[in-house]
């Protein structure tokens, strides 16, 4: 079981040790349209379901205290708690914070969220434990909700999560973001033009919260007919944001990015072992594999190479790009 992913440059932030609460297979309380894992396998609105499936704080604290000792602390920038799936349904979610605030001293310590549970007592509370909430918000009405996040039946309306989401920014003492997904699908459904986009905007306007990062999904989706949207559309969406909160607080991916300092590692690299757990998590291309790793063009190659021999990666092209996936078993 690995659980720790990182170090991986966040686009805004610069580098991040990811720390894994929920583990394969994908455990999610939504099956957004867009995501790069793929659809959700364990669609999940009780947390308390799968409890015994989760990894416990203990196995979360030795697996970082592990990968500390391999990599120096003071070459990430934040460590972030995510998931193969939703960090919230993990209900140990405060004690795993507690443990990793043990362990990376002053560092920020970020989480990224679907937002679905954020009305639970228990999970509004850990999160107020963070220096960092990023919680999506993709749609501003039922409608746009459903299409595009599919949440599991059981889960909270969209109004009462975004009204979650406008009193944990209120009562937090760290930073709350929004993560806005714009898109498009071949059926001609958009968020980015006419009544969806104009509900979206107001329920963005209406949470008003620290900061917006809007994003398209630029990877393999897990539908075939999602569209990304054109930067100069992110950027006119970023345009009416601004004009209401200001420039400061609305970031667009592939216009404020942070990445670039290297990772500094105690000891050499499984390259193998290293670039498989990265894939596990997310499809990847070359250049995001040495990159995020700090593994050198050959190195990556000859793993990538040896490993899709081995019947253990595939290669998907979108667009220009190649992305490689870990292999699912049948």
């Amino acid at each position: 079981m690995s659980l720790i992913y990182g170090p991986v440059p966040s686009w805004r932030f610069g580098r991040s040790l990811g720390v894994d609460v929920t583990t394969l297979p994908k455990k999610c309380s939504y099956s957004c349209i867009y995501c790069q894992l793929g659809r959700t396998e364990l669609y999940v609105s009780n947390p308390e379901e799968i409890q015994n499936k989760l990894p416990t704080p203990k196995q979360v604290r030795a697996a970082l205290e592990e990968y500390l000792s391999r990599i120096e602390l003071d070459s990430i920038d934040f460590v972030t708690i995510s998931g193969t799936g939703e960090p919230t349904l993990n209900l140990s979610l405060s004690e795993i914070v507690d443990n990793i605030r043990e362990l990376i001293g002053g560092k920020p310590l970020g989480i990224l969220t679907n937002s679905s549970l954020i009305p639970r007592q228990d999970v509004f509370q850990a999160l107020l434990n963070f220096d960092f909430v990023s919680a999506k918000f993709d749609a501003g009405d039922e409608r746009a909700y459903k299409i595009i996040n599919r949440p599991c039946k059981g889960l909270p309306g969209l109004n009462e999560i975004k009204d979650s989401i406008k009193n944990l920014k209120e009562r937090s003492k760290g930073v709350v973001a929004l993560e806005t997904m714009l898109l498009r699908t071949k059926q001609g459904f958009s968020n980015i033009e006419g009544e969806y986009y104009v509900n979206l905007i107001d329920g963005i306007l209406d949470i008003n919260p620290h900061i917006v990062q809007l994003y398209t999904p630029w990877r393999p989706s897990a539908e075939s007919f999602v569209q990304p949207v054109a930067l100069e559309e992110l950027k006119k969406a970023a345009d009416v944001l601004n004009s209401k909160l200001g420039e400061k607080r609305i970031w667009v991916y592939g216009v404020h990015d942070a990445r670039g300092r290297k990772v500094k590692w105690k000891s050499s690299v499984d390259a193998e072992h290293t670039i498989l757990d990265l894939l596990t998590r997310r499809p990847c291309r070359i250049i995001d594999i040495t990159s995020d790793l700090n593994i050198s063009l050959g190195a990556a190659i000859e793993v990538l190479n040896r490993l899709i021999a081995s019947n253990i990666l595939e290669v998907k092209r979108v667009g220009d790009d190649a992305f490689y996936y870990v292999k699912k078993l049948n």
